[in-house]
C-alpha cells in the first residue's frame, strides 16, 4: 500500500489539484485508496442536512469546553455551530448552539443550575454527569428554542424525576432498568420559539442528569453539534474510560467527530507515540458506538505555554499529522481523518501573543481567540 502521509505532507498536492512546483504527481492506481476525502462522509450528510440533521460530536479537553471566555457561548464549539448554521442554512430550522452539560467551567458563568446537594461526577457524554440523590433535588436550565431534550441515564438503581417547563409539569420520567447504565433521552413537547426554563426535580432517587440537548426548528434537520468537552482531561483518560461516555454516541449518531486532545497530554510528559495510540483508540471506539461512518477531524494546536513538559512539541504535531495519514477507516480503505493545523494560521502564543489570542496563561483562547478557530474550522470543514 502507498504511503498516505506522503500524499497529505506534500503540501496538499492532491487536496487542493495544483502541482507543486518541481513536484511530479504519480498516478494513483485505482487499487490504491484515495486519500484526498477524508471528509467525504461528513460532506455527504451536510448535503442531506435539509432532510436529516448533520450532526458534530467534539471530544476535547478545556478549549472545547469554553475555558477562557468571558461567558458561556463563546468558546469555540457554540462559535462554530453558528457558524456552520449560518454558512450552510437551512430554511426555518435555525439551529446553534445543541448539548449544554449538566456542569462545567467556568463555574459561576456555566447556564445550569444545581440545587445544594446534587454531586457532580464524570460519566456520560463529555464526561459530566448531575448526580440527584435526594427527593427535591433540581437541575435548572434557562433557554431559547421550539424544544429541549433531557439526556439523563438508565440503570438498575435509577429513579424518577419530574420535568417542569415555565412552571408546567409536563412529565414524570422513570429512570430504573434492569440494564446497566445506559444512555436515554426525554424529548419536549414542541413549544413556542422564546425563552424557556426547564426544571428537572428528583421524585424518587437516584437521578443521573447528563445535560440539555436545544433544538431551534431544527428538530429533524438542519445541523446539530454537541460538545463534549471537559476540561483537563487527556487523550488517555478518554481512550481508558470509553463506556462512560462513548455508549452516548447511538443517541447521538454522528457524522463528523472532531478530537481536540493531545496538548494536557504533552504538558504532563506523556509521550507523542502513547498519545497516537490514545487517538486511535478513540477512533475506533466511535466507529463501533456511532452506527454511522463518520469523519475524524485530529484538532492540531499550536505550541501553548509549556508547563511541566520538556518533550519537544514537534512530535505532538507529527504524532496528530500520523493519526490522519495512516488511518484505512474511510471509503475504499482511505483515511476518514482530517488533520486540522490551527498552528498554520497563527503564531505559537508561547512565542507571540500580540493579537491576543489567548489568555495569560497562554493556554486557553479568548473570545477573539475562539472565534478564529471558529472561522478557520468552519473553512477547514467546507466541502
Amino acid at each position: 500500500m502507498a504511503d498516505r502521509r506522503g500524499f497529505i505532507r506534500a503540501g496538499g498536492l492532491f487536496a487542493t489539484g495544483v502541482a507543486v512546483a518541481g513536484v511530479a504527481a504519480e498516478p494513483v492506481l485505482a487499487s490504491t485508496p484515495d486519500p484526498r476525502f477524508p471528509l467525504l462522509g461528513w460532506h455527504a450528510a451536510l448535503a442531506n442536512r435539509h432532510y436529516e440533521p448533520a450532526v458534530v460530536a467534539v471530544i476535547g479537553s478545556s478549549s472545547s469546553e469554553g475555558v477562557g471566555s468571558s461567558r458561556y457561548g463563546r468558546g469555540y464549539v457554540p462559535m462554530l455551530a453558528a457558524n456552520l448554521c449560518a454558512r450552510f442554512p437551512v430554511a426555518g430550522a435555525a439551529g446553534g448552539d445543541v448539548y449544554t452539560a449538566a456542569w462545567g467551567r467556568p463555574s459561576g458563568l456555566w447556564p445550569v443550575v444545581l440545587s445544594d446537594g446534587v454531586t457532580t461526577s464524570a460519566t456520560g457524554w463529555g464526561l459530566k454527569s448531575a448526580g440527584l440523590k435526594a427527593a427535591g433535588q433540581t437541575v435548572t436550565f434557562p433557554f431559547t428554542g421550539t424544544s429541549v431534550r433531557v439526556w439523563h441515564s438508565v440503570f438498575p438503581g435509577g429513579g424518577t424525576f419530574t420535568v417542569t417547563i415555565d412552571g408546567a409539569t409536563v412529565a414524570t420520567v422513570d429512570t430504573h432498568a434492569p440494564a446497566r447504565d445506559r444512555a436515554a433521552t426525554w424529548i419536549s413537547p414542541r413549544l413556542e420559539p422564546s425563552r424557556h426554563t426547564i426544571v428537572v426535580t428528583c421524585v424518587t432517587p437516584e437521578v443521573n442528569v447528563h445535560g440539555f440537548a436545544v433544538l431551534d426548528g431544527d428538530e429533524n434537520r438542519g445541523i446539530h453539534v454537541y460538545n463534549g468537552g471537559h476540561g483537563g482531561l487527556t487523550s488517555g483518560d478518554f481512550a481508558e474510560n470509553a463506556a462512560g461516555w462513548a455508549p452516548r454516541l447511538r443517541l447521538l449518531r454522528p457524522h463528523l467527530v472532531i478530537l481536540q486532545l493531545g496538548v494536557n497530554d504533552w504538558r504532563t510528559r506523556v509521550p507523542a507515540a502513547t498519545i497516537g495510540r490514545n487517538l486511535r483508540s478513540i477512533i475506533a471506539t466511535v466507529r463501533a458506538y456511532a452506527g454511522t461512518s463518520p469523519s475524524f477531524v485530529v484538532y492540531g494546536s499550536p505550541r501553548v505555554a509549556a508547563g511541566r513538559s520538556v518533550q519537544d512539541f514537534a512530535k505532538v504535531s507529527r504524532a496528530w499529522q500520523d493519526v490522519a495519514a495512516d488511518d484505512t477507516g474511510g471509503p475504499g480503505g482511505a483515511s476518514a481523518v482530517a488533520y486540522f493545523d490551527l498552528a498554520a494560521r497563527q503564531p505559537a502564543p508561547s512565542a507571540d501573543n500580540s493579537l491576543g489570542l489567548y489568555c495569560e496563561d497562554l493556554v486557553h483562547m479568548t473570545d477573539k481567540g475562539a472565534a478564529f478557530t471558529a472561522d478557520a474550522l468552519a473553512s477547514f470543514l467546507a466541502p
